[in-house]
């Protein structure tokens, strides 16, 4: 058996098609590296606003008539002219723009309603002055200290206002719902704010913002989902799960998230490599079998001392041993290239993945990750593999053998759609539903209600289906006329 599997190993790395995939495989590599290290495109912590168009702001100015026209529009064009000068220096992702955008542009629309009211408050007025200088003070001098303590003040009102709230006797359930859901977003926001101030936090682009901005973006959902006992935890499962490995990222202070480094493009490597890795394999097994007939070598090959299981045996043992070999040079190209594009240091970074399950951080080494999601792939693989094989067997034809098995596998998308969108539960026992093992990964679930150990069965079942065919035809083929 042994010495039929090097005899396989053998014309497999002596064909120029198995050389000209791996180099694709290498392009691809390089390619892939290149565009994470220069065309990452970084999500910044702030709002990009569009440019004022300041054409028509001040088109509305001038023909601005008191009579038709709205009050508190012609005042947003009015502050929205001061804001276009007044932050002319800065860019639109600064921390400061949005400042202007924000707190600047909000004191001075209700300045000039104020000041066109027909009896206007000059006290509100000086109050409204003083407060525009102090931002415009606070902004030009680059204190960013002054709005989170600001927002500090606001928030420890609202907090002690929510708790007073909650005190109030035969307050209704949604009532009390509402207050707690308002009273925990407010003491979150108030903890991410010390946070700023305790830790030195100025605003700005760097991963410690992006968590505190993504954490905010989260904690109406996060209310919800702590709160309200009615809602479908499931439908919570990834804002929770970036809640708290944003949560790790402030106590750790540890970019987990950056994209362009190598620790990235492994911890996705079978997102960005999968296609090939099939590729590979499928090819190998959609001709592996009928090469032999269409050559006709499949005679000689009978003839030696072997059995045919022996002999088809050997194949299919070939065709699975292609898999660890195909992914073991592509993750050292990765390893190489990417290294050599981005560096090795990010490799010392765990994975930080929360398990829904058991509600706590699951911190991994990179290489676990990878050898765990490893796992999780195989079994799509190597089904897709058996059937690549089986084909060949059956067909005798490495062109609809390789055909067949890429159809089925883009058809599999059709079929897990129709399963999910119109609950077809007979479709829970066809083998695309369950191929995907990952879903299990780290307390996680299948969108079509199987469990771990129905998907296992069903892949099971149809392997030894696809085996138990192909070595039957095998055997029973009649090779004289070939």
């Amino acid at each position: 058996m042994i010495k039929l599997i090097k005899n396989e190993l053998f014309k497999i790395f002596h064909k120029l098609s198995t050389y000209i995939i791996l180099l694709i495989a290498l392009i691809f590599v390089i390619i892939t590296n290149a565009i994470y290290c220069y065309y990452d495109e970084l999500n910044g912590s702030y709002i990009y606003y569009e440019d004022i168009d300041i054409d028509e702001v001040n088109n509305y100015i001038n023909n601005y008539d008191p009579e038709t026209d709205s009050l508190e529009d012609y005042a947003y064009n009015l502050a929205l002219l001061d804001v276009y000068n007044l932050s002319s220096r800065y860019d639109k992702s600064s921390w400061q723009y949005q400042a202007f955008m924000n707190n600047y542009l909000n004191l001075d629309i209700e300045y000039y309603i104020e000041m066109h009211q027909s009896e206007s408050d000059s006290a509100k007025i000086s109050s409204l002055n003083e407060e525009m200088l102090l931002v415009m003070q606070a902004i030009y001098n680059d204190d960013w200290k002054y709005f989170v303590n600001e927002e500090k003040e606001t928030l420890e009102a609202n907090v002690a206002n929510y708790e007073d709230l909650l005190e109030t006797d035969n307050l209704s359930d949604s009532d009390r719902l509402e207050y707690n859901k308002m009273l925990y977003i407010s003491r979150e926001q108030l903890e991410l704010v010390n946070y700023r101030l305790d830790e030195d936090i100025a605003f700005g682009d760097d991963y410690l913002n992006q968590a505190i901005l993504d954490i905010e973006n989260n904690l109406y959902a996060m209310a919800d989902y702590l709160y309200d006992g009615d809602i479908n935890p499931d439908d919570y499962e990834d804002i929770v799960k970036e809640h708290y490995e944003n949560e790790y990222i402030l106590e750790e202070k540890i970019d987990t998230k950056s994209s362009d480094t190598l620790r990235s493009v492994i911890m996705n490597f079978f997102t960005e490599y999968s296609f090939l890795i099939i590729v590979f394999v499928i090819m190998i097994a959609g001709s592996i079998v009928s090469d032999e007939f269409n050559k006709g070598t499949i005679k000689s090959l009978l003839t030696v001392p072997h059995e045919r299981t022996s002999i088809l045996w050997s194949k299919y043992l070939t065709v699975l041993l292609t898999i660890p070999i195909i992914i073991i040079f592509l993750f050292l190209m990765e390893l190489l290239v990417g290294g050599i594009f981005m560096g090795f240091d990010s490799l010392s970074i765990p994975a930080v993945i929360y398990n829904i399950s058991t509600k706590s951080l699951e911190i991994l080494n990179v290489f676990s990750y990878f050898l765990v999601n490893l796992l999780a792939n195989l079994p799509q693989i190597i089904l897709l593999a058996t059937l690549a094989f089986a084909c060949s067997v059956i067909l005798n034809s490495t062109a609809f053998a390789i055909t067949l098995t890429f159809c089925g596998m883009i058809a599999s998308e059709i079929i897990n759609s129709f399963a999910y969108l119109y609950d077809i539960k007979i479709l829970n026992y066809f083998v695309t539903i369950n191929w995907d093992m990952t879903v299990y990964l780290f307390g996680g679930h299948s969108i079509y209600g199987v469990t771990m150990g129905h998907s296992l069965l069903i892949c099971l079942t149809y392997l030894v289906i696809m085996l138990i065919v192909a070595f039957v035809v095998f055997i029973r083929r009649d090779v004289k006329n070939i």
